[in-house]
């Protein structure tokens, strides 16, 4: 089956599964859309999906990405002639604090507060928390206990682990925290724990949180917040320094006149 092939292809070229879940779903999609087997599908048909789905940038970009994989691997181009909209600029939208501190109060589940503090306090994406395994973390000769994490792209990082994570995990001696842990549970289970408090939140603004503390934390030292966050580009860091950048509400709040107008 042409599907199963070029799945067994992606995993051998290294691709997360749900980078290869994602990507087996579009292709689907359009083919079913068309009424055509997977091998069949070509850019009018592409084309004819995108024009019956009100899809934003970001989601046009990204299976405009997938196609473009699977189209390589066929040798037929599915995105010709499709224009590819920019990269939206990604603003951070950090939890709040005395949220954060509010989370973590109505949180009793002892998983569910491991998760919530991966994500605020060592930047970790849903994804990434899901698979956490004991193989991951490591002491350093300075008494200090790293995080080996595998992000975007099979990119390999390492960042330290504060004494809260740490007290919250449980430390075990090999495998898994939480084996057959979907990420999408993850961002389930913290969202509706929230809700619950009447609070609405993302997973993911847990490690925006951590983006703009570092920053804050570390005199504004946008290198040393890349390294954290792990990002590949500073500019993707840059939009958490000017989240986090208090003098620029000290700015507009001493311009003459501000307090008075």
């Amino acid at each position: 089956m042409v599907i199963e092939r070029y799945v067994a292809a992606q995993r051998a070229d290294g691709y997360a599964a749900n980078t290869i879940r994602a990507r087996v779903n579009c292709i689907k999609a359009i083919a079913k859309h068309a009424g055509l087997a997977v091998d069949r599908i070509r850019a009018e048909h592409v084309q004819a999906y995108f024009s019956t789905r009100a899809l934003t940038n970001w989601t046009r970009r990204t299976y405009l990405n997938h196609l473009a994989s699977f189209g390589r691997w066929l040798g037929s181009n599915l995105i010709d002639g499709i224009r590819k909209p920019l990269a939206p600029r990604a603003t951070p939208d950090p939890i709040a604090e005395r949220d954060l501190k509010d989370l973590l109060g109505s949180t009793t589940r002892p998983d569910h507060r491991a998760w919530v503090l991966l994500g605020a306090y060592c930047g970790l994406r849903a994804h990434e928390t899901a698979k956490l395994s004991a193989e991951d973390l490591h002491d350093s000769s300075d008494g200090q206990t790293l995080l080996r994490v595998v992000g975007k792209g099979g990119r390999t990082d390492v960042v330290p682990v504060p004494p809260v994570v740490l007290a919250a995990l449980n430390r075990q001696s090999s495998g898994r925290f939480w084996p057959d842990l979907r990420p999408e549970k993850v961002s389930r289970c913290i969202s509706r724990v929230a809700k619950a408090m009447g609070m609405k939140m993302r997973y993911h603004q847990l490690r925006h949180r951590f983006g703009t503390a570092v920053y804050r934390a570390s005199g504004q030292d946008l290198l040393m917040t890349q390294r954290l966050m792990r990002h590949a580009s500073p500019a993707t860091t840059a939009g958490y320094a000017a989240v986090a950048d208090d003098r620029f509400q000290e700015v507009v709040r001493d311009l003459p006149g501000a307090l008075h107008a």
